[in-house]
């Protein structure tokens, strides 16, 4: 969904609506890929007035690691690549540059191919990766050269493209509000640290802080309108799991997927999160239920980040009768986040969600409409205007606190914005119960049994098994 973080980072929604009612002929697609063109052409000395008078209502940004000028709608696009706003913001240019240069030039294509224009020319932007020009096998290429990339920069293993990817869960319905909300948030109380603090510099550092923070958020949102995103990751690797056990395929650390199944670990998937609640501290922040005996489970990016390994371990949600039980279930964890069969699974449904589309709504007296995903956001007038309604609306709120220190928007009020209901033959389901008289039973019959899914297993099983180390203590 690169391209289209990038357009409802950048357009305000009636722009959105109207590209997409007209791709083409909207204007919008061109001028967000002579944007992209504009940015890429020298990097290191984008000129931000320029881009800003150029553009107007286009908000920009100069990283302090990097010293590279980003716009917000970058800004959008780059937690796919990163685990945290901090990483985003110290980055070094020998990293971050090729990253954001092989960003730029693929979604040029991608905003060209959209709007029905021809290709642009061969030739590669400067610091750009080669995958940009591998077509239909892009992705793929992608997830190799960004890992040779890390591993020159000298970046962590456990921070580089494919284990950022493993643990990406956060990136889905309902870790993705929550991710969303904790990040816009964190932004909007350091805008009022600035407010407090007399030196300039800091003033400023803190502000520059708080608009990646939000700007990383904002990634979240935008993946929480995206159909093939309505899927619980987690959810589905565990039916995967289950399935596998019971087939004869060679499998992978078949045993310790196995038990990692929902009936073993009931919480990993976050049940709770799908029932918010108020946080009863006097802001508007929800949390997830939690029933009595429940652990407080995170999204894996999330449990993986937290400061000790006890934090961690409880915050994944795997159970067991003892710490030394629970040990091993965290062990477990960890290689089944790094499995990539269990991880191709997902793929398969966010695929094809992503293309079908869903019709949803927020809410179970919502109205209804259809939202599309990756790769086919503007297919729908209504679901891409209703992302960007919300993408709006988290902007102005951070906007208004920089600019006059309040804003009548409420982070709970975006929120509710976000589709958790899916219609299935013509009756509106919540996204639990969606996952379970529905999609469950798919998987089984259908998706996990596909040829391609099985051709994709084996690949897998003999070129790429694990996607590394997860983090520091492997």
């Amino acid at each position: 969904m690169s391209w289209e973080h990038f357009v409802l980072g950048s357009a305000d929604p009636a722009a959105v609506r109207a590209a997409a009612g007209d791709p083409a002929g909207s204007g919008l697609l061109a001028a967000c890929g002579a944007l992209l063109t504009a940015l890429g052409r020298d990097p290191g000395n984008v000129d931000e007035d320029r881009v800003r008078a150029s553009y107007p209502g286009v908000q920009t940004l100069r990283l302090p690691g990097s010293g590279l000028v980003v716009t917000v709608g970058e800004l959008n696009i780059l937690p796919d690549y990163f685990s945290r706003p901090a990483d985003v913001a110290q980055a070094p240019a020998r990293y971050l540059l090729p990253i954001l240069q092989s960003v730029r030039a693929w979604n040029i294509r991608e905003l060209r191919r959209t709007a029905g224009l021809p290709p642009p020319g061969r030739r590669r932007l400067a610091g750009a990766l080669p995958y940009p020009a591998f077509g239909a096998l892009a992705e793929i290429g992608e997830g190799f050269q960004l890992a040779r990339l890390g591993s020159r920069c000298g970046i962590p293993p456990w921070e580089r493209y494919p284990c950022v990817v493993a643990r990406n869960a956060g990136h889905f319905a309902p870790f993705s509000w929550y991710r969303w909300q904790r990040f816009h948030l964190a932004a909007r109380d350091l805008i009022g640290a600035a407010a407090a603090v007399g030196d300039h510099e800091e003033r400023e550092a803190l502000r520059t802080r708080a608009r990646v923070c939000a700007g990383y958020a904002d990634h979240f949102l935008q993946d929480s309108f995206a159909a093939g995103h309505l899927i619980n990751k987690m959810q589905v690797m565990q039916w995967y799991a289950e399935w596998l056990a019971g087939s004869r395929f060679p499998v992978p650390d078949r045993g310790q997927l196995a038990a990692l199944t929902v009936r073993a670990q009931p919480y990993l998937h976050g049940p709770g999160h799908y029932r918010p609640r108020p946080a009863g501290d006097g802001t508007d922040r929800l949390l997830p239920a939690r029933d009595p005996g429940t652990p407080p489970v995170t999204d894996p990016q999330a449990a993986l980040e937290a400061a000790t390994a006890g934090e961690r371990m409880l915050g994944s949600g795997v159970k067991g009768n003892d710490h030394s039980e629970r040990s091993v279930a965290f062990a477990r964890y960890r290689t089944f986040l790094a499995s990539s069969v269990a991880q191709s699974a997902a793929g398969v449904l966010h695929g094809y969600f992503n293309k079908r589309s869903l019709v949803v709504s927020a809410g179970q007296d919502g109205s209804r409409y259809r939202a599309w995903g990756d790769w086919s956001m503007l297919a729908g007038a209504e679901g891409a205007g209703r992302a960007a309604d919300a993408a709006a609306l988290s902007r102005q709120a951070i906007t208004d606190l920089l600019e006059r220190g309040e804003t009548a928007v409420s982070s709970r009020k975006i929120f509710e914005l976000f589709p958790d209901h899916v219609e299935q033959d013509g009756v509106l389901l919540d996204l639990p119960s969606w996952h379970e008289t529905y999609l469950r039973g798919r998987c089984a019959t259908d998706f996990f049994r596909r040829r391609s899914t099985q051709l994709t297993r084996a690949f897998l099983t003999v070129t790429f098994r694990r996607l590394g180390a997860l983090d520091p203590a492997g």
